[in-house]
């Protein structure tokens, strides 16, 4: 399960609850429970309505990857 829907139904909060102890929208607080990316400062907004410490941020939400290939990968692209 999500960490923040995990953390929200402790609190016995609903989405709409989070969202507007959060300042967010509810249709942000969905996305974010779905596992979809925001944007730091959103992060930051919503842990302080859970009460979760910023330095934990890694374990409530699902890390951002690259796009862009390694050096490595690069370069074995170009050399086949």
């Amino acid at each position: 399960m999500n960490r923040i829907r995990a953390a929200r139904q402790a609190l016995g909060w609903t989405q709409n609850d989070l969202a507007e102890r959060a300042n967010v929208s509810p249709r942000t607080i969905h996305a974010v429970e779905k596992g979809r990316p925001c944007r730091q400062a959103t992060k930051r907004h919503i842990l302080n309505a859970l009460g979760v410490p910023w330095e934990m941020r890694d374990e409530y939400f699902v890390r951002v990857r690259s796009v862009r290939p390694t050096p490595a990968v690069a370069v074995e692209v170009r050399s086949a």
